[in-house]
């Protein structure tokens, strides 16, 4: 009695015949072993090499892997990031020093009633409202936390920059090893699966019908 089954022969008794290189033609044989050749006379990519470029020169081991696409993206994300590094930088100096003076100008004022107002201090240089000579004793006090939080935000966006610019160093290392392993790696054109019946016969079973699974690799 014929059994139909679909076997998966990788032995004499199992059921799939995967068939390389004895389905291809003479002139797809010729091909792979030029290619095969070719591969052994270039020296192997390293993925040792591309992440020490990556790690001396951001973006250099993208150029190694011929990746030149992603210098304008990593280059532009360095170059937003230091921008914004610097603006905070700037706007931090300024409400620092705001904060400290007019701190030290209360301080001193609450000793000294008649304490002169001082000429172009440099909280008016952030404020823009004007009047802080006349402001009573809540508003000096609102106006000084105002400058002191200010003065924090800047803080904290700069320094949480500084930990964009050091993740976008790792992550152009990481990108770079990983892809350097994916250099050489190629799918041939030639891949392809063909399904054909086949009948054969084992002293276990018999006669049996069964289907072929040929892949081309």
């Amino acid at each position: 009695m014929l059994l139909f089954v679909v076997l998966w022969r990788f032995t004499a008794v199992s059921a799939v015949d995967v068939l390389c290189d004895t389905t291809r033609t003479p002139e797809q044989l010729a091909d792979t072993l030029d290619v095969e050749a070719a591969r052994a006379n270039v020296t192997p990519h390293s993925p040792h090499r591309a992440t020490i470029y990556a790690m001396v020169l951001p973006g250099l081991g993208q150029v190694y892997n011929r990746q030149w696409w992603k210098l304008p993206i990593l280059y532009g994300g360095v170059g937003a990031t230091v921008y914004g590094i610097s603006w905070n930088s700037r706007n931090l100096k300024k409400y620092k020093n705001a904060y400290i003076d007019y701190s030290r100008y209360l301080e001193d004022k609450s000793k000294n009633p008649d304490l002169p107002y001082p000429e172009n201090p440099s909280w008016e240089k952030v404020y823009l409202g004007g009047n802080v000579e006349n402001f009573t004793s809540q508003q000096q006090m609102n106006f000084q936390t105002q400058l002191k939080n200010r003065k924090t935000n800047f803080k904290r966006n700069r320094d949480l920059l500084y930990i964009v610019m050091g993740g976008i160093y790792a992550i152009q290392i990481i990108d770079a090893c990983v892809f350097a392993h994916f250099y050489d790696f190629e799918i041939n054109e030639d891949l392809s699966l063909n399904v054909q019946p086949e009948s054969f016969y084992t002293p276990a079973a018999g006669s049996m019908v069964g289907l072929t699974l040929t892949l081309n690799v």
